[in-house]
């Protein structure tokens, strides 16, 4: 394992879309020094997409700032990020961003060599491993696989971000290891045109000796800046430093094994054992996640709950989320909400003039579902829903009103969907197994997309686009009448059973009739009379 080297900044490992569409991998200066050539960063997976952004992002803070307003505003105004800022920040760390180096390798732990290695791909969640069965994946334990460098860097760091919690091999005796800290959350991440935009929309003030951003101290760095690498043994019940340390959290204590094969390094053994243990308050530290309080059954947020952050559903999206992602609210900020905090700086770039008023970015949204132990991932999710500029600078209770109601409309729709099933099943005395949200919540992404960007375009003229209002509330009339049918055509039933279902087909119709009148009376509030 001596004399090998792969260094992160200059070797292609990060997977990238340029702006005609092709991939490409690059190393960690390239892909700061070519952002502004580069549409996006593509990971293998959602949560290896978050992960690598939030690397390069604390590389970016700690090379780049910015410090104020006026900085960030020269970067993004620039053609492309300064050279020569970034290459005085990396002198004298070359080796810190070596994933071989025998003394700091790359956000691992060399105190780690004594342990016995496993297969790379324990790395990976969708491989099997030992009694870490797949559905599609046949290797097994007894199976010799390697990995490229590469795939393992990139596999590294998603790990620190996203790996599952369980019991791990131990250092000495703690097996136990808490979910990596993305595991709890929705990544947001505001995309631009280039990933130049998309790294500076997502780069808050980052000035550490004046505490900016929030939560962060004189004494915040990434892991790579440690003066020591970590010992075997994990900490535990520790707060971050502040941003750029949270951003590069060691959940995991983790060391690389590799060797030669004819002319290249393979990564051909690593062990994973338990790492940090994150016990801060995510609500004040973190900036990628949107918060919400817990709603009662009356839909108002429950008082003595503390903010807890919004997470991806496998199938309804993300955009029922739209208020608390997209929406200022001055009286329930940190009270009963918390956008992420890098679209609060949206609004005063506008001001500066370095924003459009008129531009419409995405809030892209990663995660991953983990199984009830929280130690097997079931599925990967990402989601999108668009962000007007508009609409993240309105500071009216009326608009986010509007939204609300437009979003517990489908709501409830999606509800009396499920009673009917629920009532069918329970007059059958059978278990419900319907697949009525599969055909009801993925076919109103598009929709909604559409009335917020209509919305984004009356509002400043003081109007609330009445038909954009109307053409959301038939789409969720037609969509959940279409899925209520697929529901009853599609089943194998006995003429008795037939009469039963529509029953309930009607019990159905007839609620959703009044849903879509009291939602046509309720928007009345909100269109100026001049608009009806």
């Amino acid at each position: 394992m001596t004399g090998a080297r792969f260094d992160l900044l200059t070797e292609p490992w990060i997977p990238v879309l340029d702006m005609d569409g092709h991939t490409d991998e690059v190393g960690l200066e390239e892909v700061l020094l070519r952002a502004h050539e580069l549409r996006r960063v593509t990971g293998e997976t959602p949560p290896m997409t978050a992960a690598l952004h939030r690397l390069v992002l604390a590389l970016l803070h700690r090379a780049y700032g910015p410090e104020t307003e006026q900085d960030w505003g020269l970067l993004w105004r620039d053609s492309e990020l300064p050279r020569t800022r970034l290459r005085k920040y990396l002198a004298g760390r070359e080796s810190r961003f070596d994933l071989f180096d025998p003394v700091r390798p790359f956000f691992q732990c060399p105190a780690l060599a004594k342990l016995t290695p496993s297969t790379p791909f324990k790395l990976v969640p969708h491989r099997a491993v030992g009694n870490k069965v797949t559905l599609f994946d046949h290797t097994t334990a007894s199976d010799r696989v390697t990995m490229t460098p590469a795939e393992a860097a990139r596999w590294l760091v998603t790990a620190q971000a996203f790996d599952p919690g369980g019991m791990k091999t131990p250092f000495s005796k703690d097996k136990s290891s808490q979910k990596a800290p993305c595991n709890t959350m929705g990544v947001v991440l505001v995309e631009g045109a280039t990933l130049k935009e998309t790294l500076l929309l997502n780069a808050l003030r980052y000035h550490p000796e004046l505490e900016r951003p929030g939560g962060t101290w004189p004494e915040d760095h990434p892991v790579w800046e440690q003066p020591e690498p970590p010992g075997g043994e994990p900490e535990t019940s520790q707060v971050s430093r502040g941003w750029t340390d949270l951003l590069t959290w060691q959940s995991r204590r983790v060391l690389l094994f590799h060797r030669q094969v004819d002319d290249r390094q393979v990564v051909d053994g690593v062990v994973v054992t338990p790492g940090n243990r994150y016990d801060g308050s995510a609500a004040d530290e973190e900036k990628m996640a949107a918060f919400r309080k817990p709603v009662g059954t009356n839909g108002k947020p429950i008082k003595d709950k503390p903010l807890l952050p919004v997470r991806l559903h496998p199938v309804r999206g993300v955009w029922r989320h739209s208020v608390e992602l997209l929406l200022t609210d001055r009286r329930e900020e940190n009270k009963s909400r918390l956008r992420p905090r890098t679209l609060r700086a949206i609004p005063d770039r506008v001001v500066h003039g370095y924003i459009p008023a008129d531009a419409v970015y995405t809030l892209r949204v990663f995660g991953q579902q983990l199984d009830d132990n929280n130690s097997v991932v079931e599925a990967y999710l990402e989601d999108h829903v668009p962000a007007p500029v508009a609409l993240l600078r309105a500071d009216d209770e009326v608009l986010g009103a509007l939204i609300g109601t437009a979003i517990s409309l489908a709501d409830n729709a999606g509800a009396a969907l499920r009673h009917m099933e629920r009532d069918y099943r329970k007059d059958k005395r059978a278990q419900p197994s319907s697949t009525l949200d599969l055909d009801y919540w993925p076919k109103l992404t598009a929709s909604f997309a559409t009335l917020l960007t209509d919305l984004a375009t009356a509002w400043p003229e003081g109007t609330a686009s009445t038909a954009a209002v109307t053409a959301w509330s038939r789409h969720v009339r037609r969509t959940a009448q279409h899925a209520a049918q697929r529901w009853t055509g599609g089943a194998q039933a006995e003429a008795a059973d037939l009469l039963l279902m529509a029953k309930y087909l009607d019990r159905f119709l007839t609620r959703l009739t009044t849903l879509i009148r009291t939602f046509d009376h309720e928007v009345r509030n909100y269109i100026p009379r001049e608009e009806e």
